[in-house]
């Protein structure tokens, strides 16, 4: 059996949320979203990010660490 990772659904709403499948797809729907929650997901990170800040005013994810 292959072993869970880790993943952070970043949301169109400012929300961060951390997922685990085998891969992002089985995550989000072991979380329990459909593929219609994906209208609704801005982008994914492998891991626990916390490179992203949500700007209110924009209502954009910012990215706040430096590329690696």
């Amino acid at each position: 059996m292959e072993d869970n990772k880790t993943f952070t659904l970043y949301w169109k709403t400012g929300e961060r949320e951390i997922v685990k499948g085998r891969d992002a797809a089985e995550a989000m729907t072991l979380a329990g979203y459909s593929g219609g929650a994906v209208a609704a997901l801005d982008f994914y990170a492998a891991g626990e990010d916390t490179a992203y800040a949500w700007e209110k005013d924009s209502r954009e994810w910012k990215r706040t660490a430096p590329f690696e």
